[in-house]
């Protein structure tokens, strides 16, 4: 069956606005954790080392998915099922990057001499 293409679609799925809210709310607590982690850990006295480069890298683009994610959410059309999921998605991957990141940076500090 063929549909016509001046006929109306139906309505993409939505979110309730209240609930995209939170998750706002709570991408943006996350952000801001990661980007005060990143600035105080970049600029950290220590000397750096081969590895930091390969943590500085996860951290950067961890934070770049979050933020990417953070601005899909503030968008109008984020009510809209699909987007939201998306974009969740995209922010739960810059957190677990982000993540990894900070996990090479503690088995590095306990493996190394000091």
């Amino acid at each position: 069956m063929t549909t016509d293409p001046g006929s109306p679609r139906e309505p993409t799925p939505r979110i309730d606005s209240t609930f995209r809210n939170g998750s706002l709310t709570a991408m943006g607590i996350v952000l801001g954790f990661s980007l005060g982690f990143t600035v105080q850990w970049a600029t950290d006295d220590s000397p750096w080392m081969t590895t930091d480069f390969i943590e500085a890298i996860a951290l950067a683009i961890g934070v770049a998915l979050q933020i990417k994610a953070l601005a899909e959410m503030l968008e109008v059309n984020s009510l809209e099922i699909p987007i939201y999921q998306r974009a969740k998605n995209r922010f739960m991957l810059g957190l677990l990057v982000t993540a990894l990141g900070i996990a090479m940076m503690i088995v590095v500090n306990v493996v190394s001499p000091t």
